[in-house]
């Protein structure tokens, strides 16, 4: 049985999720309707929103097609707090400086940085996977010294800091899948970008990010810029194949204080995924899968592999059928 109805078709005891078929009753019952109104959005987004589930809905994966749902559903689920989504705005002088002589310590020592464990949502050679520059403490000096500045960016809505991850240093041939971050932890974040050595200059690596309009933007970050955004609403990832030595930034995030604002988490997002996410299944995995990402053909990352259809296992079981789907919307 796939991974993800695995977690919805047993009863998870250390969890205590329902069975695909109770959890579809559970989701009638709370007066769901699709598509859903949880959150105000643009036409843009909108129009975006409806393109994007006919991609999902033509994934013929269970896992892979769950993870997209997933990673579908947050978004939609989850308020805004900014006009656009994101933003790219100088690091503070201070705190560029000692990340910048950190990192350049790393860089000094480069072959014997540690190499990061797989990352199922990294693309990358197996004998370029990331390396790590471990900067110890630094990492929470940073979060506390940036707190104020996401806050300023939110209109003053207080924030608790939750991680400061990095430094990352991305290797050639390196890409990241398109996805929204933890929505328990990561809200309000940054990418702070400290040191990148490109094979071309002219060949750089962006950040793709989609704003509350569902445009969708590359984003190009110079030593010394960091970029705010609204990491569990808009999609971002990396989607061309990094050309270069290394490329290496931190991560920053942080929460809404008040949780009558913000009090999201993963189970919120299970039961809220529609009943007709599963129609069509042809096979149980998908052979795109890749953590909780988008991994639909007009997002996907360089580097994925393609995908084709795995029939060793034959179609789903325990998929609740068009006819008692029927029935426990009450006839509808």
């Amino acid at each position: 049985m796939g991974r993800a109805l695995c977690g919805l078709l047993l009863v998870a005891l250390s969890l205590a999720r329902p069975t695909e078929q109770e959890r579809v009753k559970l989701w009638y019952e709370a007066g769901n309707r699709w598509p859903p109104t949880w959150q105000e959005e643009t036409d843009g987004m909108k129009r975006l929103m409806e393109h994007r589930e006919k991609e999902i809905m033509a994934i013929p994966g269970a896992d892979e097609r769950w993870e997209n749902w997933m990673q579908y559903t947050q978004s939609r689920l989850v308020p805004k707090f900014t006009e656009k989504g994101f933003l790219v705005t100088p690091t503070p002088k201070a705190v560029a400086e000692k990340l910048k002589n950190a990192v350049d310590s790393c860089i000094a020592r480069f072959e014997s940085l540690e190499t990061e464990g797989d990352v199922n949502a990294i693309y990358s050679p197996e004998d370029f996977r990331p390396r790590f520059c471990n900067i110890g403490s630094l990492a929470n000096e940073v979060m506390s010294d940036l707190q104020g500045a996401h806050e300023g960016w939110v209109n003053g809505m207080k924030l608790v800091p939750t991680s400061a991850y990095g430094v990352r240093l991305y290797q050639n041939g390196s890409s990241l899948v398109m996805h929204y971050d933890k929505m328990h932890t990561h809200v309000i974040s940054s990418i702070v970008h400290i040191a990148h050595e490109y094979d071309d200059p002219k060949e750089q690596w962006p950040i793709q990010i989609e704003d509350h309009d569902g445009a969708l933007h590359s984003v190009n970050l110079k030593p010394g810029q960091m970029l705010f955004y609204e990491s569990a609403k808009c999609l971002h990832g990396r989607m061309k194949t990094f050309r270069g030595k290394y490329y290496g930034s931190i991560f920053v995030h942080y929460k809404p204080v008040d949780k009558s604002i913000w009090n999201y988490d993963v189970e919120q997002v299970i039961a809220a995924v529609p009943p007709h996410w599963n129609e069509g299944i042809l096979d149980e995995s998908g052979s795109r899968w890749a953590g909780q990402a988008i991994t639909t053909d007009s997002r996907v990352a360089e580097g994925a592999p393609p995908r084709f259809r795995d029939t060793t296992h034959g179609k789903k079981s325990g998929r609740v059928s068009d006819e008692e789907r029927r029935r426990l919307r009450g006839g509808k």
